[in-house]
């Protein structure tokens, strides 16, 4: 039978690596986006209201749609567009949205902790539509001096103005970068659309690290046609000699149902199940071996990074931008597709433009989809996030939390515990139910244990797959 090695000191048969490649969620969220329905506006400033009397600090994602050309391995909400004037027209009406939401949040500026840029390719903007946004967001909310704000970076995007675009971002405020690199190989970068030397890389981020950011997280891909696990071993010895503070390395989600562009990706060119796996293998020892700590499942970061000690402090965080630190308790999103987290609802915004822009027109906050969040919900999201952050759950701590008896609750649940448990993926006592070195590689399937609405549709979804 053929064995792929783990850590060196376990391994996984093809068998089970085979039956547990199944479609299963990320859970950036728990219920998963496609248990959300319709949601009428007027929910959302029912939520939003009760912010107003509250000093708790808050994080804000702004999603910048836009992209001059397709990654065929994209799975984001992109717009392509060549043309200045449709990125003008969005950035006014993102700032209409900005002042909606904050007239809902009451007179008192909200602290705010945390700002995420992503995309699309927020970068694409200009400097000075960048800076207008940063500006409304100050004159509305009031940054917290110690804040995490962070942009998602397209390093092709920074190379044309020899870095000025890069120092504006620096004099804004933002204190991190991240950059997606996604594979070195020019074979692989041909095959997805992303031509993008490697030297390019090193020299963006040579220069954001001389400029003076606080943090630099580099993006990899694992799972692209023509990669194997020869081949990529390349790119994570370039990408770790750099040292960047965090590396998100992220198993290629493949759903051409929601993405077509992707069928443009032969599947004969993709690397097999098990190669796939040693691929990640691989490029996991080295990154160990390097001095990054493993977090969650596909994030690594160096032991003085705030993200590695928030996990060794047993305090990080996932969401829609995956792993991050918990610095606030709601999360407000704007922009075409943005989603929020507040009160204990998901809330997303409106999936096209013309909708976007209709809404806002009619002076209407544009959320259109999302679900509030009851106690069953929220005690799985718990359970599900901690195994998912942490490895393991504490059965008094979650006793204490949601004064219920872990075993009992979940009586319905203890075969597949068990099976998990069988298959080497974890360890049960009475206190505690924890992930095995093995079961780290595999706690997406872990996790969906715990998914009472898979659970009901009998463990069938659309989702990416799990390996």
């Amino acid at each position: 039978m053929t064995t792929c090695d783990t850590l060196g000191t376990e391994s996984v048969s093809l068998e089970m690596l085979q039956r547990y490649d199944r479609a299963i969620p990320r859970y950036t969220s728990y219920p998963t986006a496609p248990e959300w329905r319709a949601l009428d506006p007027d929910a959302y400033i029912g939520q939003l209201t009760k912010l107003r009397q509250d000093t708790q600090p808050l994080s804000l994602y702004l999603h910048i749609p836009f992209c001059k050309s397709m990654c065929l391995y994209c799975g984001c909400s992109v717009v392509l567009n060549r043309r200045p004037e449709n990125e003008e027209r969005y950035v006014q009406y993102l700032l209409r949205e900005i002042d909606l939401t904050a007239d809902q949040l009451g007179s008192n500026p909200q602290p705010v902790t945390q700002v995420a840029f992503g995309g699309g390719t927020p970068t694409k903007l200009t400097c000075e539509q960048l800076t207008r946004i940063m500006e409304k967001l100050r004159e509305r909310f009031a940054f917290d001096a110690l804040g995490e704000y962070s942009m998602e970076v397209d390093p092709r995007t920074v190379m044309e103005d020899s870095g000025a675009k890069l120092a504006h971002l620096k004099d804004l405020g933002f204190n991190r970068v991240s950059f997606g690199v996604q594979d070195t190989d020019p074979k692989v970068q041909d095959a997805v659309r992303r031509r993008q030397s490697y030297e390019s890389s090193l020299e963006t981020y040579e220069r954001a690290r001389a400029m003076g950011f606080e943090g630099i997280n580099l993006d990899l891909i694992y799972g692209l046609p023509f990669q194997t696990p020869a081949t990529f071993v390349d790119t994570i010895d370039k990408v770790a000699a750099m040292r960047p503070d965090r590396i998100a390395l992220f198993s290629y989600a493949k759903v051409p149902w929601l993405k077509p562009h992707q069928k443009a990706i032969p599947d004969d060119t993709l690397p097999s199940t098990e190669d796939k796996f040693r691929i990640y293998l691989e490029a996991r020892r080295r990154l160990l071996g390097e001095g990054y700590i493993a977090l969650g499942m596909d994030h690594f970061a160096l032991r003085n990074d705030p993200l590695a000690q928030a996990y060794l402090k047993g305090t990080l965080h996932r969401n829609f931008q995956g792993y991050t630190l918990a610095l606030a308790q709601d999360l407000i999103g704007f922009g075409v597709t943005a989603i929020g987290d507040c009160r204990g609802a998901y809330i997303q915004n409106v999936k096209e433009l013309n909708d976007y822009y209709a809404s806002l027109d009619a002076g209407v906050l544009p959320a259109r989809r999302g679900i509030v969040l009851d106690h069953e919900d929220q005690l799985r999201r718990w359970v599900i996030h901690r195994m998912m952050c942490q490895y393991y759950i504490d059965k008094s701590a979650f006793k204490e939390r949601y004064k219920a008896d872990f075993d009992t609750y979940f009586s319905v649940e203890q075969p597949a515990i068990q099976k998990a448990v069988s298959d080497g993926l974890l360890e049960n006592s009475p206190t505690e139910l924890r992930a095995t070195p093995t079961g780290r590689l595999f706690v997406r399937n872990i996790a969906v244990i715990f998914d009472a609405y898979l659970q009901k549709q009998g463990g069938v979804g659309r989702f990416s797959k799990g390996v």
